[in-house]
């Protein structure tokens, strides 16, 4: 007889990610030649985890109070306008004029999301996901008594499928009367898949189309690499300057991960941003996701939001922080422009890629392709019928040589 609750019965960590990233450090350890691309952090071309130098000035200038001492359950006002200021930079003024904005301090942006699934979907209420996405997504949603329903990510041309989208959209709100909408932009995690600015327009156009009825619409933005985008600081924030043009019955909600942003993985800091245009919307995002992530966590690291606030808000540590990141960025381009090359060189087919930490390859014997890696040394991720490289992790002469092995490993026979 079990003691658990009848939903906590079938609970389990199917994601395979953390066991198999867990067995490839080990076995980096023992032995160095060992190429690991399964962890989804930034290390330098020494193989060691890449730090920024601004991020461990401004911690060793925090008071003990500002380290240890709890904090609020939402976050303080610092840290709020830190953060806004970060994500609206120069559209900052136009957005506190032409919408309403709340913040709450999460663990990272998984905190984000968990309070946006229970917070905007009935129970057995769809979510819509990405049919390439990080596995977290469906258990988030499980927690939360809900359902998904998968969209196509890609169209035949490689593009953002829009008419799925939209078709699947229509489908849930005739269904439900309500749309909650997931979109991991930009650097797709697990395909590095960048949304072009007209397939954003596009989009919001037809989130207001959708929503002139009053019809609720929540779209969650998960922007966890949004600083990682070749294109830079200023180019993504475009994008979220559309927001200000969206209906009153949709509430945009940006998941953004500090974690990720300042590589403070291990620190589990990160903040859930809604926009609206209703100001009542603003205030139920308030009052319920306080109680929500009361419930949950209590409250988040006081240290991670104040060494987050100190970055962002001081204006050397800032420039430098910003200097830093933009290398950080090369870093990765180099990266990926190496291993696509190669790849093609080849004849290595990957999913679309523009940027960030990980390239996606169809593979229809992934797990198989993945044992033949690991007899040679080589540790990816297996994700169904993909592998997911990580080169977020590996040095810029282990992306020249992995196309080739990945290969090899996938016409081998038997």
């Amino acid at each position: 007889m079990s003691l658990l609750a009848k939903r906590s019965m079938i609970k389990e960590d199917k994601s395979n990610i953390i066991t198999l990233g867990a067995i490839a450090k080990e076995k980096k350890k023992q032995d160095p030649t060992v190429i690991n691309a399964t962890i989804g952090m930034l290390y330098d071309e020494s193989g060691k985890l890449f730090t920024f130098r601004s991020v461990d000035r401004a911690l060793n200038e925090l008071t003990p109070d500002q380290k240890y001492a709890y904090a609020s359950t939402p976050g303080g006002v610092e840290f709020h306008e830190a953060i806004k200021h970060w994500i609206f930079r120069e559209y900052y003024d136009e957005f506190e004029k032409n919408t309403f904005v709340g913040v709450m301090a999460t663990p990272g942006g998984s905190g984000a999301i968990s309070n946006t699934f229970g917070n905007y979907l009935n129970e057995n209420d769809v979510v819509l996901l990405p049919s390439y996405m990080w596995g977290n997504y469906k258990q988030f949603a499980y927690e939360n008594y809900a359902q998904y329903v998968i969209y196509e990510l890609f169209d035949e041309n490689g593009n953002f499928n829009l008419e799925d989208l939209y078709s699947k959209m229509e489908k849930v709100k005739q269904q439900q009367n309500r749309i909650v909408l997931v979109i991991n932009d930009p650097c797709q995690n697990p395909t590095g898949y960048t949304m072009k600015d007209w397939e954003w327009e596009k989009l919001l156009d037809k989130i207001n189309e959708l929503s002139m009825d009053q019809t609720p619409i929540i779209l969650l933005h998960d922007m966890a690499y949004i600083d990682y985008d070749y294109r830079g600081l200023e180019s993504t924030r475009k994008n979220i300057r559309r927001y200000q043009k969206m209906n009153d019955s949709v509430l945009v909600v940006l998941a953004f991960s500090g974690s990720k942003t300042l590589a403070l993985y291990g620190l589990r800091v990160g903040a859930q941003i809604a926009i609206s245009r209703n100001k009542n919307n603003i205030e139920e995002f308030n009052r319920a996701n306080k109680f929500s992530s009361r419930a949950k966590w209590s409250n988040t690291t006081n240290l991670g939001m104040n060494l987050v606030t100190k970055v962002l808000t001081d204006s050397v540590l800032r420039k430098e922080f910003e200097e830093e990141l933009e290398f950080s960025r090369n870093t990765l381009i180099q990266r990926a422009d190496m291993f696509l090359s190669k790849a093609k060189e080849v004849g290595l087919k990957t999913l679309p890629f523009e940027c960030g930490f990980f390239i996606t390859i169809p593979c229809e014997n992934a797990e198989e392709v993945y044992k033949r890696l690991v007899e040679k040394k080589i540790h990816i991720i297996p994700m169904g019928n993909v592998l997911r490289v990580t080169i977020a992790s590996i040095t810029l002469k282990e992306c020249e040589v992995l196309p080739k092995y990945i290969k090899e490993c996938m016409e081998m026979k038997g």
